[in-house]
């Protein structure tokens, strides 16, 4: 379902022959094929907020994936969006420095914009335009938390295309299915992600039992509120296996305390601001000698598409949100197997309404 909320017109300078500058704000609300759990609860269902940028012809769209884990909703987001000044489309960086306000997932959604329009300008897909290869990253694929027959049968039903596994748990009972998946599919790489599930005292066990099942990555075991050093006591407790911070890193600010705490994070556009905000962790993370992780909320293939313009420069991918959905209104990488196969067309790359 698609609703428009708003079109306006915004003054800019003159480029692209001083034509006006268009904003439109709408909304999509998409369903998973199947009810999407982790340990903070389950969803049928997913806004998400696309302003679209128009000006001589040409467009920019991108993708906002507000959570209320981070205090946002698509009424609020695109509330903000309609708002957004723009004085000049090519300065993105001061667009984005002007419009800081915005919650983080309107800011992606409005850098992505405005990357879009740029690189269909310059008749070049976005990630020419940010200096980078073509990327084709393999993408993990996420199973919901379920019950461990339903998991281990979805487990095994997906491991001859996606050899990455990633099994969110939300307790003890799913370090159980965890360990079933690995038995029924062994030749499977398994990350775990628990979502903050695991009190400190209780993730320190927790991720011992996942490293004897052969884990290769535990991400966010513990509350990010329980700060940098409870990763640090889970990391001691792994037996070798990455640990990565998800939620203790929201943005390059997050990177520095949690330095020798955890392996590596996790960057989300929506968390970070998008591309942009992506690239500052990447090198601030870089700089502390930490491992990279590019993930997604549950998103449509503009999203997906965005995030993987920049998917070369991690070391772990996980951009399956629109891999998840029943109907996705877009259309955009192809696939080989769990391979994204970003399109060769200017801007994003991406097809749809």
């Amino acid at each position: 379902m698609r609703r428009r909320l708003s079109a306006r017109m915004l003054p800019v300078g003159r480029t692209g022959g001083g034509a006006a500058l268009e904003i439109h704000v709408d909304t999509v609300t998409v369903h998973p094929e199947r009810t999407f759990t982790i340990a903070r609860g389950s969803s049928d269902s997913f806004e998400r907020v696309i302003p679209t940028l128009r000006e001589a012809g040409l467009s920019g769209r991108g993708e906002a994936a507000p959570t209320g884990r981070y205090g946002q909703d698509a009424a609020g987001v695109a509330a903000a969006l309609r708002g957004v000044s723009v004085r000049d489309p090519w300065d993105i960086e001061g667009t984005l420095r002007s419009n800081g306000s915005l919650p983080p997932s309107g800011l992606a959604a409005l850098d992505a914009a405005l990357y879009d329009l740029a690189a269909r300008r310059l008749g070049v897909p976005v990630y020419r335009l940010l200096g980078l290869a073509r990327p084709e990253p393999v993408t993990a694929y996420t199973l919901g938390i379920s019950d461990p027959g339903t998991t281990v049968e979805e487990a095994r039903r997906l491991s001859g295309r996606f050899p990455i596994l990633k099994v969110k748990v939300g307790g003890w009972e799913e370090i159980g299915t965890v360990r079933a998946v690995a038995e029924a599919v062994p030749g499977a790489e398994l990350w775990v992600d628990a979502n903050e599930a695991f009190s400190s005292a209780e993730a320190v066990e927790a991720a011992g039992e996942l490293a004897a099942a052969g884990v290769a990555v535990i991400e966010q075991p513990t509350p990010a509120s329980e700060g940098p050093e409870a990763l640090r006591a889970v990391r001691e407790g792994a037996g070798g296996v990455p640990v990565v911070a998800d939620e203790s890193c929201l943005t390059a600010r997050d990177v520095p305390p949690l330095a020798g705490c955890v392996d590596g994070v996790n960057v989300k556009l929506a968390k970070c601001g998008g591309l942009r905000g992506a690239l500052a962790v990447v090198h601030t993370a870089r700089a502390h000698g930490m491992r990279l992780m590019l993930g997604c909320m549950v998103e449509t293939a503009l999203g997906i598409c965005t995030a993987a313009q920049v998917s070369g420069l991690f070391d772990f991918v996980d951009l399956d949100g629109s891999l998840l959905l029943a109907d996705d209104p877009f259309s955009g990488p192809a696939y080989d197997g769990a391979r994204m196969i970003l399109p060769e067309t200017p801007g994003l790359g991406v097809e749809g309404p």
